[in-house]
């Protein structure tokens, strides 16, 4: 059915619909202040005080949250805190580093970098233009400035990152997305069809063996010599936390998918940039068996390694000369099925 606008222009009811405005409001709550992101398909709730988190994630079509929620109220971080001190959730990010760390040689040599990096336990500044809501950040440890655009599109959210060198010197970095999800036993995590092989970055009881070994994907074999699906996720009485990372892709993509309800949550970015993936697969294990987290994590990162000194040992981390600007965007979906580009015989 065609219904006329205003200038007298048919316009189906389809895209009408497509044309929805994305509405921004803020309430305060104990602390700190929730800005929450709406256009009618998803709802995103951002607390820009507490690191810049996303503390919740829902698809309108099912109610579906897609993001690990806290256990009590979030309170504010101390700087420099270890992240499980805290009640972890949501989808915070990592930067310069994610294991704590001294950066090692040239200018910053000896620098202690925290846990988890410094975005999550830093307050934000803020504010929102048109249909985006704008974040910058600037760094204690390293000398930058960290920007994020985070907005609607149908189905997705877009993040949309900006890092200003504000030095003289160069300096090495990692950058990981840290979305901690909702998850349920039989859910799968989806990799790219040619990811066979993935770097052990940690494994309780060292199940898939030490720091830097491989094991097979999806199939593994473990420690006891018995093999198990890391892609299908179980319950909490598994008691596993896996950190695991995927060899440099081409396709840049990855998904959680749930069956029963079929419908995923996909991230989506430029592997040119952001070549790796880093996968957390905890099932009661972390940080003890008593307290453990039910939660997996897909991370789109910079380096296969946890740790800035780590990586920059290896090579395998990123670089930003003095006055420069970097960019990159990570466009998360959710949808019913999964994506065209994840789509192959293991989960059709």
């Amino acid at each position: 059915m065609a219904l006329p606008d205003a200038g007298g222009e048919q316009r189906t009811a389809v895209e009408l619909q497509d044309q929805r405005r994305t509405m921004i409001t803020s309430r305060v709550c104990p602390g700190m202040t929730q800005v929450i992101l709406d256009n009618g398909w998803i709802r995103a709730t951002v607390l820009p005080e507490l690191g810049g988190k996303i503390s919740s994630l829902v698809r309108a079509a099912t109610g579906r949250e897609f993001l690990r929620q806290p256990v009590s109220q979030p309170r504010q971080v101390v700087y420099g805190a270890s992240f499980e001190s805290y009640d972890a959730s949501g989808f915070d990010e990592c930067f310069p580093t994610i294991a704590a760390c001294e950066y090692p040689g040239g200018s910053f040599n000896g620098l202690a970098l925290p846990d988890h990096g410094e975005l999550w336990s830093s307050r934000w500044q803020f504010e929102t233009r048109g249909e985006q809501l704008w974040l910058a950040v600037i760094g204690r440890r390293l000398p930058y400035i960290f920007r994020q655009r985070i907005g609607l599109e149908q189905e997705a959210i877009v993040l949309r990152y900006e890092l200003e060198s504000v030095t003289d010197a160069p300096f090495y970095y990692l950058w990981s997305a840290h979305p901690l999800l909702k998850i349920e036993p039989g859910c799968r995590i989806v990799l790219p069809e040619d990811v066979i092989e993935m770097r052990v970055e940690s494994s309780r009881n060292q199940r898939l063996g030490e720091s830097g070994d491989s094991s097979r994907w999806p199939r593994a074999r473990l420690a006891d010599g018995s093999e198990t699906d890391l892609s299908i996720l179980g319950d909490p009485s598994r008691q596993t936390a896996d950190k695991l990372f995927t060899p440099r892709l081409s396709n840049g993509a990855c998904a959680l998918y749930f069956p029963e309800s079929n419908e995923s949550i996909s991230l989506h970015f430029d592997s040119a940039i952001i070549p790796y993936i880093g996968v957390w697969i905890c099932e009661g294990g972390w940080p003890s068996p008593e307290d453990g987290h039910y939660t997996s994590a897909l991370e789109p990162c910079t380096s296969r390694a946890d740790s800035l000194a780590k990586a920059m040992g290896c090579g395998e981390c990123a670089r930003i000369l003095p006055g420069a600007k970097k960019s990159w965007e990570l466009r998360i979906q959710l949808q019913t099925g999964l994506p065209e580009n994840l789509r192959d015989r293991t989960y059709t």
